[in-house]
């Protein structure tokens, strides 16, 4: 068995050295390609390291790293014994002699068809050499590290990145700052104009709101910060914005919904501008009307046949209005059937993308709940005049403009709202502006 497990040893050498000029071209020519990349980064910008250490280290160690690396993963990968056996029998056409008699435990090994079998396999491993069937071949890609390596040192012979001068730096650092601070100056002057104005239209959370972020910019302007730390805090105040005014779009939306009402005829009375208000979702308009409304049914002005035609105005639109709640909530209904049916069935693309859809509808919930409360409103006003209680009908025609007032106030904030983070990107837009100096 010594010179059977000799010759298994051998070709199991051979294998794994071949199998190690193999993986180290790609290993090589991997880290060789990761240092020419690295080479040519000096060479694009500035950086203040040691050169000649960064070259040869970079040189040096991909080598290190190439070999190191395909010596483990051959080693890692190493074929056993019985392996090497096998492949001898398989190139020398020996039909399985040296493999089986290699694979014999001991005891087999002493039995007469075991020291047969060990017996012709040593005979036959004796005429051959191992050499002419394991010989070390070159890989078809042993260019690749030679072309990586190449490139990586050509990149040594390039001239590196030269320093910029630092009363360059310097001057350009302080344009920079001082168009921040008049871009944000500006915007500071903007944001407290705006503050006041909030206040003395009563809309009390956002001139707070334009308050803070007056504050938050006059800090910027005074810290002397750069424009891209500058960028980053207003950003912070700009997601500010953007969450107060998700949290005061429930007019906005209603505002889209009612305008699915033109179109619908109305008949002929006394709140004919009402409904082209409500139509084109106007509720400054709408209040006006509904104002005149009540001031007309105050001072007696409708005889009993415009009494009825607005009764039945009054109910038109609420039929509308109702109708349109329905079908939004049966739509949330179908659509949770099918997200559930979607995901009954495996679908899961199709139920997140139905998903999207239901919280586009869920979006709008506060909207819908404000249509069904006018059309409530509308209803009533609509019977109380029907039962000739025109005081009782004044009275909810009274709720109404109190709530498309709070409605208006809503819109004049989403206003406000839309107003300051336009300002915000124009004083982010000024501060790229070189030709404006941060003037806008």
């Amino acid at each position: 068995m010594t010179e059977l497990h000799q010759q298994v040893q051998r070709a199991r050498r051979r294998i794994l050295f071949q199998s190690f000029l193999s993986t180290s071209v790609w290993f090589l020519a991997v880290c060789l390609g990761i240092a020419a990349v690295a080479l040519a980064v000096t060479k694009i910008w500035f950086l203040n390291v040691d050169t000649r250490a960064w070259t040869v280290g970079w040189l040096v160690g991909s080598v290190i790293v190439g070999l190191v690396g395909s010596a483990a993963w051959t080693w890692f990968r190493r074929s056993s014994l019985n392996d090497a056996a096998i492949e001898i029998d398989r190139r020398f056409g020996l039909k399985e002699r040296i493999s089986s008699s290699f694979a014999l435990s001991p005891a087999e090994a002493e039995t007469e068809v075991g020291k047969a079998l060990v017996a012709d396999a040593a005979k036959r491993v004796k005429r051959i050499d191992v050499r002419e069937k394991f010989g070390v071949q070159a890989n078809r890609w042993a260019f690749l590290p030679l072309v990586t390596g190449l490139l990586a040192i050509t990149m040594v012979f390039l001239p590196d990145a030269k320093p910029l001068d630092s009363s360059k730096q310097a001057t350009a650092k302080t344009v920079e700052v001082q168009r921040v601070k008049k871009s944000t100056t500006a915007l500071k002057k903007k944001l407290a104009k705006k503050s006041t104005d909030l206040e003395k239209q009563n809309l009390k959370e956002a001139s707070k709101l334009a308050k803070k972020l007056e504050n938050g910019i006059e800090k910027l302007s005074k810290s002397n910060s750069d424009k891209k730390k500058t960028m980053v805090e207003m950003n912070n105040l700009a997601k500010e914005l953007q969450k107060r005014r998700e949290s005061v779009k429930g007019g906005d939306d209603l505002k889209k919904k009612l305008k699915q009402l033109k179109g619908m005829k109305i008949k002929d009375g006394p709140a004919d501008k009402l409904a082209k208000a409500m139509q084109n979702g106007d509720f400054k308009q709408a209040l006006d009307q509904i104002e005149q409304l009540q001031q007309q049914l105050k001072e007696g002005k409708l005889d009993p046949k415009q009494q009825q035609q607005l009764a039945k105005q009054m109910e038109q639109m609420q039929k509308k209005m109702q109708e349109m709640v329905d079908q939004q909530e049966k739509a949330k209904e179908d659509l949770q059937k099918q997200i559930a049916k979607a995901k009954q069935q495996g679908n899961k693309a199709a139920a997140e993308k139905l998903q999207k859809k239901l919280d586009q509808m869920n979006a709008q919930n506060d909207a819908m709940k404000k249509m069904q409360k006018m059309a409530k409103q509308m209803d009533q006003v609509a019977k109380k005049m029907q039962e000739g209680k025109q005081d009782e009908a004044m009275q909810q025609l009274a709720e109404m403009a109190g709530d498309l007032k709070e409605m208006q106030q809503e819109m004049n904030e989403l206003d406000a709202l839309d107003e300051m983070m336009d300002q915000l990107a124009q004083a982010k837009d000024s501060m790229n502006c070189p030709d404006c100096d941060g003037g806008g």
